[in-house]
């Protein structure tokens, strides 16, 4: 077997450069001639609607049209790096009471021809109709909070709330059937000596336009003080004619209240008792002390003792 040797000339100084210079050229060539035919595209013209009352919501919220063009390739490209004005609609004089603002798609196309090339042909456009969400057809929902929070030492959280506590909801049917609640955004704060006041944005589904976007989520915070009180304990869930007795007859309740409602409690507000569900197999000779009632705002109440000794006696 006979090997030839095979001596490969590359490309060196001048040589390369001119190698280059014309590959450029003959790839501009080819892309002015690509782009000097003729073809088709779509470009999307931004719908601004006026006078639009506070109860309609649209879908989608973008409000758009998309036109279908033809032209030569050059101008399809400049196109699509340019921004295009938006066309005004008035919702009074377009809109009707069905639920839908139409279109009217001449009048949108003259005013998009006059940003357009006089070479451009538009050849479609959609949609011709734009879907929007009356009072009549709304509902109001509750707003869910979402978010983490916790007090300084020394310091008590109530449950917070919303104000507004509801909006109004604009959506299809199949999507309001299964709305219960607006949530607001996630959100996160902690070290609170003080009542918080938060601007928090609505998390509103796709679809789905509400009124108004943000509420203000209120955090009430408060010093606390420790309070305690003696209460007797009652038996419940007991069978008719048996009466409970415990050893002690009463518990000590120690809590956390705030200071605005220190002076306005008492021991009437508490109620403890033994559930005889819990005792009736006769398993054991104590009994574990539940909370039946205490008023809001108390905190960290603690029972003792929580577990006491018990009689039952037949009257």
């Amino acid at each position: 077997m006979i090997y030839k040797r095979l001596n490969l000339k590359f490309f060196t100084g001048s040589e390369f450069l001119l190698f280059l210079f014309f590959l450029l050229v003959s790839c501009c060539l080819w892309l002015m001639l690509t782009l000097n035919q003729d073809y088709e595209t779509e470009i999307q013209i931004p719908i601004s609607v006026k006078d639009v009352p506070e109860n309609v919501g649209f879908s989608p919220d973008d409000e758009s049209v998309v036109f279908r063009v033809r032209d030569r390739g050059t101008t399809l490209m400049n196109y699509k790096f340019s921004s295009f004005v938006p066309v005004n609609i008035s919702y009074k004089e377009f809109g009707n009471n069905r639920g839908r603002l139409t279109l009217p798609i001449s009048l949108i196309r003259r005013r998009v021809e006059s940003q357009l090339q006089s070479s451009t042909t538009l050849l479609t456009a959609y949609p011709d109709t734009l879907v929007y969400y009356t009072r009549e057809s709304a509902m109001r929902l509750p707003i869910n909070i979402r978010g983490v929070f916790s007090p300084a030492k020394q310091y008590i959280a109530e449950k917070p709330y919303s104000l507004p506590d509801s909006v109004w909801v604009y959506a299809p049917l199949r999507i309001a059937d299964t709305l219960q609640y607006i949530s607001t955004q996630l959100f996160e704060i902690g070290e609170l000596r003080d009542s918080a006041k938060l601007q928090l944005e609505l998390s509103v589904p796709d679809n789905v336009s509400c009124h108004p976007q943000s509420v203000t989520v209120v955090i009430p915070v408060s010093p606390y003080a420790e309070k305690s009180y003696d209460v007797p304990i009652y038996g419940i869930g007991l069978p008719m004619n048996y009466r409970l007795k415990t050893f002690p007859s009463r518990v000590k309740l120690v809590m956390n209240v705030n200071m605005s409602q220190y002076d306005t409690l008492s021991p009437e507000d508490f109620e403890v008792a033994v559930n005889y569900d819990e005792i009736e197999d006769g398993s054991s000779v104590r009994a574990k002390v539940h909370i039946v009632s205490a008023p809001e705002g108390v905190h960290d109440i603690r029972i003792i003792p929580d577990e006491v000794e018990f009689l039952i006696e037949k009257q």
